[in-house]
Formats: structure tokens, sequence, C-alpha cells
């Protein structure tokens, strides 16, 4: 009964440890990706349903984490005056995330 239980508790742990490496890490500071969901959420909802417009930040925001280091999510964060370029490279992470707008 004892290696039953072992068993049973090394298998969970095997998967969980795979379902681990297989999440991307985050580059997105302590709490900036909640942030940015909220706000962006906030912000599209007002011509998209609200549904619409969460799924579409929360794309976004992957996609930013795929695409920028974490000082680069960063500096977009909590510098208004960010470069251009790192401005043109978040927008095209986030380019083909679709939202469809209210009628």
């Amino acid at each position: 009964m004892r290696s039953t239980s072992i068993f049973a508790l090394a298998a969970s742990l095997a998967l969980f440890s795979i379902g681990a490496q297989a999440a991307a890490p985050s580059n997105w500071p302590a709490g900036a990706r909640d942030s940015f969901v909220k706000d962006c959420s906030d912000a599209a909802s007002q011509n998209v349903d609200a549904k619409i417009a969460k799924a579409h930040c929360e794309c976004g925001a992957d996609k930013i984490n795929a695409e920028l280091s974490t000082a680069e999510i960063k500096e977009l964060m909590t510098n208004q005056n960010a470069s251009e370029e790192l401005k043109n490279k978040a927008v095209a992470a986030i380019s083909s995330c679709k939202v469809v707008k209210k009628k």
C-alpha cells in the first residue's frame, strides 16, 4: 500500500514538472502583466465587448512576453518617453491579436 502512495506522489510530481517546463517563463515584472491586462481591457471595452477586450489584451500580454525582454517591458510600463523603436516592437508583437468591434 505504501509503495502505491509513493508511486502516485512520484507520478504527480513528474506531471507537474513536465507542465512547469512547458510553460514559458514570464518576462513581465511582478504585477505588471495584470496591470497591463486591466488597463488595456478597460480601454478596449469602450469599443468591444468586455470578454473580447480581455481576450485581446491577454493575447497581447502573451505576445509581448514572447517578443520583449523584462527590461524592455519595464521600460514600456514605466516610461512614457520610451523609444519609438521599442513602442513599434510592442505594437508589432501584438498585431496578430484580433478584435471584433461592437455593432
